[in-house]
């Protein structure tokens, strides 16, 4: 990790301990997806599929027109995968338990989603 992109990394911390912790509280398991997205962080500004522009150290990432084509599709796919999930969740027949969890499940789902699109369009070329 490079000392000049420290507020890209604590930044990121932050954004990963938050949106774990929205989906799962506080608990190991938002620890452990925390850890992923950070790493999923760390991977993307180290990977040399985006233009790095230090001049600006919390968005440093610049996307050129193959970048926001693959963004466009993970973003997509997350976005139906999480609705999908939740409508799936929320529909089960006396599942309480299943309708409270409905919510975060997906959007962990949604994340995860959009991640993994992202690394194996980027990946392939």
């Amino acid at each position: 990790m490079k000392r000049g992109f420290l507020v890209y990394y604590v930044s990121r911390a932050v954004l990963s301990l938050g949106l774990a912790w929205l989906m799962f509280g506080f608990s190991w398991k938002a620890l452990v997806l925390a850890g992923f997205f950070m790493g999923m962080f760390v991977l993307y500004l180290h990977s040399g599929w985006f233009q790095v522009d230090a001049s600006n150290p919390l968005f440093p990432l610049r996307r050129d027109e193959r970048g926001r084509e693959i963004q466009r599709k993970a973003l997509i796919a997350a976005v139906v995968s999480g609705a999908v999930v939740f409508v799936i969740l929320a529909a089960i027949p006396n599942g309480a338990v299943a309708e409270q969890a409905a919510g975060p499940v997906a959007m962990a789902v949604a994340a995860c989603v959009y991640f993994a699109v992202q690394f194996v369009l980027f990946a392939r070329a």
